[in-house]
C-alpha cells in the first residue's frame, strides 16, 4: 500500500529483549513488524481468493476489500488499529491455509465473507460511513474492535449502514445495542460489544486498558476451553483481579508493567483446570491477547501476565528473524513440560522463565510472610529450570542462528546474575560472548508505512536489579 520501509533492531535491543527488559523503541519495532505482516497477509488473502474462488470473492468479499482500501487511505492508523485486533491474525491465517490447501476448508465461505464485516469495522474506525449488504452464513457478524452481532429469525441477508445493522424485522445499533428493547436481558442481546477492564493507576504509573474477548469467534486457539459471555458478576471479578495485579506489578517493577501495558490489549477468559487450577496461554497468531482462567491471587496472576506477554514479545520477534534453524527436527526434555520439545519451544519457554527471575526476586525482598516464601520457591524453580534449558540450548548451538546464539548468550548472563550457573563454553560462532558489535539486522517491510533439577539456588535470592538494559 506504500513504499517499502526498513525496520531496524540493534544488537543492544536484542540483548534487552533476551533479558526481558525491552526498551520502548524495540517494542515499537516489533509492533510495526506485526502491522506489516498482517498487511501482507490481508493482501495475500485477497490475491489468493480472487485466483482460487473467484465467484465467492465477487459475491462475499470484494466489497469488504474495497472498504479496506478506502479506510486505509482515509486514516492509516485507525485502519491499523483494526488490523491489530488480536484475533484478526487468527482469521487471516485460517483463510490463507484454506485457500492454499494447507488447512481445513469447510468454513472458508464463512471466513471469507467476514472480510466484509472486517472492512466495515475498519471504515467506521476511519471515520467513514460505509454501507453494504452481505449474505448470512453462520448467523454471526464479526466486527473486530467493535463486537459481535448474533442474527436471528432465519435471515438470508443483512444490511450494514454506518453504525446500524438490519435484517428481517430487527435493527441493531452498534453504538447502543438493540433498538427494539434497549433494556433487554444481557443473555438476549443481539449485539455483544467489547467491554474493557481498566484498572486505576497512579499519575506516574503505566495505564492499562484491556478488552475482555468473550464472544470473538476466532478466540478458541489457546489449547484450552474458552469461557462464554461473561456475566456482570464475572466481569466485575476480572476487574477486581486485574486491579490488584496491576497495582502489585506497578509497585514491584513499573518498567515491566509499562512493557505489559504496551503488549497486552485483550483478555480471553479460559475455563479453570481440574480442581480449579489456573491455566494460561497465548498464540503467536493473536498478537496482543492473553488467555487465562480466573486467578484470585494477584501474585500468581502477575506471573501469568509477565509470562504470556514475554511470549508475545518473543513471538513478534521471531516473526521478523529466525533464532533457531527452521529445519531442525530434534526434540529435547525440559523441566516445565513432560513431553519433549522442539528446540524453538525450548528457547521460547526458557525466555519466559528468564523473564520471571527479576519479578520473583523483587517479590521475595519486598513482600512478607507466605507471599515472600512463595516468591523464593518460584524463583528457585524458574531459575533451575531455565538453567537446565540453557544447557540444552548451548549443547545444540549448531541449530541456533547467529541471532539465536546471541539471544541465548544474553539469557545465560541474566540467569547467572541471579545465581543460576550455566556451562559457559562459547555459543557464538566466533567464540565471543560479547556481541554488542554485531551489525543490526534490517527487515524490509513490503507493505504499509510505519513481526527442581540441578542448578537450583541454595541461598536467599539476590537483591533485585534496579536498572534495565538499554
Amino acid at each position: 500500500m506504500s513504499e517499502p520501509v526498513a525496520l531496524r533492531l540493534t544488537a543492544e535491543d536484542l540483548a534487552a529483549l533476551a533479558r526481558s527488559r525491552p526498551a520502548a523503541p524495540a517494542l515499537a519495532v516489533l509492533r510495526r513488524g506485526q502491522v506489516s505482516r498482517r498487511l501482507l497477509l490481508l493482501k495475500g488473502l485477497a490475491d489468493a481468493a480472487r485466483r482460487t474462488v473467484p465467484e465467492a470473492w465477487a459475491r462475499d468479499a470484494a466489497a469488504g476489500w474495497e472498504l479496506c482500501v478506502r479506510a486505509y487511505a482515509a486514516d492509516p492508523r485507525a485502519f491499523e488499529g483494526v488490523l491489530l485486533h488480536p484475533h484478526a491474525g487468527v482469521w487471516l491465517r485460517r483463510c490463507l491455509r484454506a485457500l492454499h490447501g494447507t488447512g481445513p476448508g469447510a468454513d472458508l465461505t464463512v471466513d471469507l465473507a467476514r472480510l466484509g464485516t472486517f472492512g466495515h469495522a475498519a471504515a467506521l474506525r476511519a471515520g467513514l460511513r460505509p454501507a453494504l449488504s452481505l449474505p448470512v452464513r453462520d448467523g454471526t457478524l464479526w466486527l473486530p474492535t467493535l463486537g459481535v452481532v448474533r442474527l436471528s429469525g432465519g435471515a438470508n441477508s443483512v444490511r450494514l449502514d454506518g453504525w446500524t445493522v438490519a435484517w428481517a424485522d430487527r435493527t441493531v445499533s452498534l453504538r447502543q445495542g438493540s433498538r427494539e428493547n434497549p433494556r433487554e436481558d444481557e443473555r438476549e442481546r443481539r449485539f455483544t460489544p467489547h467491554r474493557l477492564v481498566v484498572p486505576p493507576s497512579a499519575p506516574a504509573a503505566p495505564r492499562l486498558s484491556v478488552t475482555v474477548e468473550d464472544a470473538d469467534p476466532y478466540r478458541d486457539v489457546y489449547g484450552f476451553p474458552v469461557q462464554s459471555r461473561q456475566s456482570p458478576a464475572r466481569l466485575a471479578a476480572w476487574q477486581s483481579a486485574v486491579e490488584r495485579t496491576w497495582a502489585l506489578l506497578s509497585e514491584l517493577m513499573p518498567e515491566r508493567a509499562a512493557d505489559c501495558a504496551y503488549l497486552w490489549s485483550a483478555l480471553v477468559p479460559l475455563r479453570p483446570g481440574p480442581r480449579g487450577r489456573g491455566r494460561s496461554s497465548s498464540s503467536r497468531e493473536a498478537y496482543g491477547a492473553l488467555a487465562a482462567a480466573p486467578q484470585r491471587d494477584p501474585l500468581l496472576l502477575a506471573e501469568t501476565v509477565l509470562h504470556e506477554t514475554g511470549h508475545l514479545a518473543l513471538g513478534s520477534l521471531t516473526d521478523l528473524v529466525d533464532l533457531t534453524d527452521p529445519y531442525d527436527r530434534t526434540l529435547h526434555r525440559v523441566g516445565w513440560r513432560p513431553d519433549p520439545r522442539p528446540l524453538a519451544g525450548v528457547l521460547t519457554g526458557t525466555h519466559a522463565h528468564i523473564g520471571l527471575l527479576d519479578f520473583w526476586s523483587r517479590a521475595a525482598h519486598t513482600l512478607g510472610g507466605a507471599q515472600a516464601r512463595l516468591a523464593e520457591q518460584r524463583l528457585r524453580l524458574c531459575g533451575s529450570q531455565a538453567a537446565g534449558a540453557l544447557r540444552v540450548l548451548r549443547r545444540n548451538r549448531a541449530a541456533l542462528t547467529s541471532w539465536g546464539a546471541c539471544f541465548v548468550e544474553h539469557m545465560t548472563e541474566e540467569a547467572e546474575a541471579y545465581g543460576f550457573l550455566v556451562d559457559r563454553r562459547p555459543v557464538h560462532p566466533s567464540g565471543q560472548s560479547d556481541v554488542r558489535g554485531l551489525t543490526p539486522f534490517r527487515v524490509v517491510r513490503t507493505a504499509a508505512e510505519d513481526a527442581p533439577p540441578s542448578g537450583a539456588a541454595r541461598v536467599r535470592p539476590p537483591p533485585p536489579r534496579s536498572t534495565r538494559s538499554a
